[in-house]
């Protein structure tokens, strides 16, 4: 991997884990950091050995409490004024997490705040511990996310429990995360390491072209619930290759001998 600014990178294959290294902060996130996030996916794509990854905080208090607010550029100063590449640096991040075709485990607790909560929802699973607390504060620093990013919490808590989130700015504890569905499971603190771990050794287990097909079609649905007829054709052609692969001849064979299957991903 190349140098990372404010992230480790950890593989233990086949399961790959993200920490964001800012616990100063409570691991606020930074230009940098977003662009460190979006290269390691970017160099995990080509890694075939790694097949679920996990993102997570370094230090005890935070997945991440937002942007990095002191490190932004004022307005009319000579950094504000350079040419950006992207103006929202957590859009780099988080579209380098849905591209990325295997599934990506977000492992939170404590604050999990603004750009940190937007990273979160860009992931394919989210684990909380009780001590979460959530919230897309925007409204009261005179920002908009991307349209993406509204998207993505539409998704995923619907209509009105968004439109509450971006136009209170208010932070919701554990209990309101699980019930408005911005996770997927709430688990005691000192389980959540276990449980997201045992998750993602349950993906691993999976075929790999099953990984990547599932995680493709259900993110292209969620985009655009009215498919193309290319786009059918092509969801039923990969339906076809999957029931014609050596996976699924594998499985089948490791059920009638009683074994764990050994995928190869074709």
């Amino acid at each position: 991997m190349s140098e990372m600014e404010n992230l480790i990178v950890v593989e233990k294959e086949p399961v790959c884990t993200l920490i964001i290294d800012n616990p100063a902060k409570r691991n606020a996130l930074t230009r940098g950091c977003h662009a460190s996030i979006a290269r390691t996916f970017e160099e995990l794509t080509d890694d075939k050995k790694i097949r679920v990854v996990i993102i997570r905080g370094a230090g005890k208090e935070a997945f991440s409490a937002g942007a990095d607010i002191i490190a932004m550029p004022v307005k009319g100063s000579a950094v504000e004024a350079k040419p950006k590449v992207q103006d929202d640096s957590t859009l780099i991040s988080s579209d380098a997490i849905q591209k990325y075709p295997y599934p990506v485990i977000a492992m939170l607790y404590g604050f999990t705040l603004g750009a940190g909560c937007a990273l979160a929802m860009a992931c394919d699973i989210r684990i909380a511990s009780t001590t979460v607390k959530m919230g897309i504060p925007t409204s009261r620093m005179g920002l908009l996310p991307s349209h993406q990013g509204f998207k993505r919490f539409m998704n995923a808590v619907g209509y009105s429990a968004a439109l509450e989130m971006f136009l209170t700015g208010r932070t919701y504890d554990s209990r309101d995360c699980l019930a408005m569905g911005l996770v997927n499971h709430l688990v005691e603190h000192d389980k959540l390491e276990e449980y997201t771990y045992q998750l993602a050794e349950d993906i691993t287990r999976c075929a790999p072209l099953s990984l990547r097909w599932s995680k493709r079609i259900i993110g292209r649905i969620a985009e655009n619930p009215f498919l193309s007829a290319a786009e059918i054709e092509l969801f039923e052609m990969m339906r076809k290759e999957a029931m014609a692969s050596d996976d699924h001849e594998e499985a089948k064979k490791a059920f009638k001998e009683k074994r764990k299957p050994g995928f190869k991903g074709a």
